[in-house]
């Protein structure tokens, strides 16, 4: 039930196994929360977002190849003191990452902190923690002892926009893994937008295994009743709607609080970055966008031939007039841009996303026994594991294979 990344990764887990999967979505496409519309040929991402290659999930299940990825460069530019700074990768970008140390927003200090951080990071993608289970991003940033410069000018704006929270509130050992996956791999934007990964993953599994516009009336032992009336029978059902649908199939499901957010997409005639680099707020917020991108500087196939896709996001709450925030937006981005092209920018659409990330960290024995709802119902979803898309793929893989454990007779262990 549900054709997001995690019910269509549970259903292709299931098809591999060789069990007959079908998929039903009360939308008229695959993809949940990930979405791409199309607008005067630009291409719109329901939100800001991108995949993170080095994702284990996505090497397991998806073709990376065929989703023709464009790929941004490591690092930020960063506004801070009335300039750009940027801060990039050394082991990638040697020379950019020297330029760090003078961008303003690193102390030298900084800087060796952050190369032992990197280190820390890529041990903990091999089972050694770098940080304790309790800390949250911002404790454990202060108690490496990185400045205040680096954190408000660098790590606050980047990560928030990562965990959809400023505060960075979020686990110390999730913005490890987090910054792991940064270090090994690339943030990326799929050529047709972020809908075709979920599209690619439909579109392998078996012929007539999914159906959109099918809403869910209510669950029954060993069947689902679909709102027209039909009765579907089953010998498992797996959950895999986000968890404010699943709360109301099964009543006493965990209901997370949710981040939301707000893109202002702008057609241009020219891109106002150099590279393909996100842009960062490294000043405290002095206006509603967090950070700044050109989706066609990274994928071209974004924007018509001789244009730009501007992409500005706000991760705080919006205000509800779509003019107001268009106007400070353009303020703000006036001083980072210029007012003459930042008010030749045509607004395209505000995408405003109120439910886009789980704001909840299960720990390690929740999610283990997440899967399992009750007799013959398992659940998946990023709520239940971690809000990322590998963590939506991962719990569409555990839910699926506990379904092949349980159908076979026994219960086994769900990695």
């Amino acid at each position: 039930m549900g054709a997001g990344l995690a019910g269509l990764a549970a259903a292709r887990r299931c098809a591999e196994a060789g069990l007959s999967p079908l998929v039903v979505e009360a939308g008229p496409d695959v993809g949940g929360r990930l979405a791409t519309d199309q607008v005067d040929g630009f291409l719109l991402d329901r939100g800001f977002q991108v995949l993170l290659d080095s994702y284990p999930e996505a090497r397991r299940v998806l073709d990376l190849e065929a989703l023709q990825l464009g790929r941004f460069a490591p690092g930020a530019l960063v506004w801070r003191g009335n300039r750009f700074g940027r801060v990039a990768d050394p082991w990638r970008a040697p020379l950019a990452g020297m330029q760090s140390l003078v961008s303003g927003v690193f102390t030298p200090a900084d800087a060796w902190r952050m190369l032992r951080l990197r280190a820390d990071a890529i041990l903990a993608l091999e089972g050694t923690p770098a940080s304790s289970a309790e800390a949250t991003a911002a404790r454990a940033l202060h108690e490496r002892g990185f400045s205040d410069r680096s954190i408000e000018g660098f790590f606050r704006p980047f990560f928030g926009g990562v965990f959809l929270d400023a505060q960075l509130t979020a686990p110390a050992q999730w913005f490890d893994f987090l910054f792991g996956m940064f270090a090994t791999g690339s943030a990326t934007l799929p050529a047709g937008g972020m809908q075709t990964i979920p599209r690619q993953l439909a579109a392998a599994l078996p012929a007539g295994s999914v159906r959109t516009g099918t809403r869910v009336r209510a669950l029954r032992r060993g069947a689902v009743e679909l709102a027209g009336g039909e009765t579907l029978a089953a010998r498992a059902v797996i959950i895999a709607a986000d968890a404010r649908n699943a709360a109301v199939l099964v009543p006493g499901s965990r209901t997370p609080a949710w981040s939301g957010c707000a893109t202002l997409y702008y057609a241009a005639s020219s891109s106002p970055v150099e590279g393909s680099l996100l842009v960062l707020d490294g000043e405290g917020r002095r206006g509603p966008v967090n950070h700044v991108c050109v989706p066609s500087d990274i994928a071209p196939s974004y924007a018509p031939p001789g244009q730009a896709l501007i992409s500005a996001t706000v991760v705080a709450p919006a205000g509800p007039d779509d003019g107001v925030l268009d106007r400070d937006a353009r303020a703000q981005l006036s001083r980072w841009f210029g007012a003459r092209a930042v008010n030749s920018w045509r607004l395209l659409r505000v995408v405003r996303v109120p439910y886009s990330l789980p704001r909840t960290f299960p720990r390690p024995d929740q999610v283990h026994d997440a899967v399992r709802l009750g007799d013959g119902l398992y659940g998946c979803g990023d709520y239940l594991e971690t809000p990322s898309i590998n963590g939506a793929l991962r719990s569409g893989r555990r839910a699926a294979e506990a379904v092949v454990a349980d159908l076979g007779g026994m219960r086994v262990s769900v990695a």
